[in-house]
């Protein structure tokens, strides 16, 4: 038997950490696959999938203050998300971080290199390769920081 190391991350998320590294000062840190039950406590009684959702799941990026105070999460949303399955637990996932009050936005990079960031609430899209809208993204992301 053998123990072999692998990549923390995909190459979409190490695109995105780059992205997201760029649009914060060196007053903030970023944590990859970092669990809910890390950064947030049950201070009520929840219905029982959502207790077990919460010890059981992970943000892909918690953004925090130099307190480590978390400021935001962003979940990086591939066509995985697209299935209902995932969609209920991203559903989990943004009840639990809204109870908690910590603003979430979704990452997903359509069509060619078009970067959308959004909430249930705002969208701006960037174009990762001609910089387009990029100032908007970076404002999204500093918003909450």
């Amino acid at each position: 038997m053998s123990v072999k190391l692998k990549r923390l991350v995909n190459p979409y998320e190490e695109r995105m950490l780059e992205f997201l590294q760029t649009c914060v000062d060196e007053n903030y840190k970023i944590h990859i696959q970092v669990s809910l039950c890390q950064f947030c406590e049950l201070e009520s009684n929840l219905d029982i999938e959502l207790r077990k959702f919460f010890f059981n799941s992970s943000v892909d990026a918690l953004i925090t203050n130099s307190d480590y105070k978390p400021c935001l999460v962003v979940d990086f949303q591939s066509s995985y998300h697209d299935y209902p399955e995932a969609r209920e637990r991203d559903r989990k996932k943004a009840t639990l971080l809204a109870l908690a009050g910590v603003p979430l936005l979704y990452s997903r990079v359509k069509e060619f290199g078009l970067l959308h960031l959004y909430s249930q609430s705002e969208e701006v899209v960037c174009n990762l390769f001609t910089g387009e809208h990029r100032e908007k993204a970076k404002a999204l992301i500093i918003k909450y920081c």
